[in-house]
């Protein structure tokens, strides 16, 4: 399978970016450190997706970022993406496997421990667990987990979590202290006027919490 090398998962959410055009800010969080980004735009007609994932891997190929679209296996092959995200009501792991081949990510979203072991018995290479904190874009999955719910399913995971929701440089500290993998965020970057900044600020907390020579997480691959 392939590694999960980065421990910032940039999830996009454009109606967050104040009338900016999703591929500028995505740019511009590139040029600031942002290593992986997971594209998150369920509500677009398939044309308008098309186009949109289009320029955005011409630009993170550029880079060797990581483009990992949600559920669209379809995108993925077509577009040589880098990986697939799966919600709960998507295709089963094994299934998405079978199409996107070993040499592909599958990334799984969980709202409880036992999903988050589900996923990776299923074969995810890693999983997102959320909301760890209140956020408003997770409230359709209701109250916060909170940190002793991310230590239990870190503790029985086998695949890389990745913490979600209401996550700030303040914060990402405590989820690595719970055995988090990494952080997924949203808004602390692209809800912010100036995303460069708050790109690279981010990026800097995380390699403070997740040094890049550090080995001692035993699912870093």
């Amino acid at each position: 399978m392939p590694p999960v090398n980065f421990r910032l998962l940039l999830v996009t959410d454009r109606s967050l970016v104040h009338g900016r055009s999703l591929e500028r800010v995505l740019r511009e969080s590139v040029d600031a450190g942002v290593p992986a980004i997971q594209l998150r735009e369920r509500d677009l007609p398939t044309r308008e997706l098309l186009s949109l994932t289009q320029q955005i891997r011409a630009m993170t190929r550029d880079r060797a970022v990581p483009l990992i679209i949600n559920d669209r296996i379809d995108m993925a092959v077509a577009l040589d993406l880098d990986g697939v995200h799966l919600r709960a009501s998507s295709l089963p792991v094994s299934v998405v496997r079978r199409v996107l081949g070993r040499h592909r990510l599958i990334g799984v979203s969980a709202h409880s421990v036992t999903e988050v072991q589900q996923a990776g018995d299923d074969g995810a290479d890693y999983v997102i667990l959320g909301p760890i904190y209140e956020t408003p874009s997770k409230r359709e999955f209701g109250d916060p987990l909170g940190l002793a719910v991310l230590a239990a399913a870190c503790r029985h995971s086998s695949v890389p979590v990745f913490a979600i929701g209401g996550i700030t440089r303040e914060r990402i500290e405590s989820v690595r202290g719970a055995g988090a993998f990494g952080v997924a965020m949203i808004g602390g970057i692209l809800g912010r006027e100036n995303v460069g900044n708050a790109a690279a600020d981010m990026q800097s907390a995380v390699r403070a919490a997740w040094p890049p020579d550090s080995r001692n997480d035993s699912r870093a691959r």
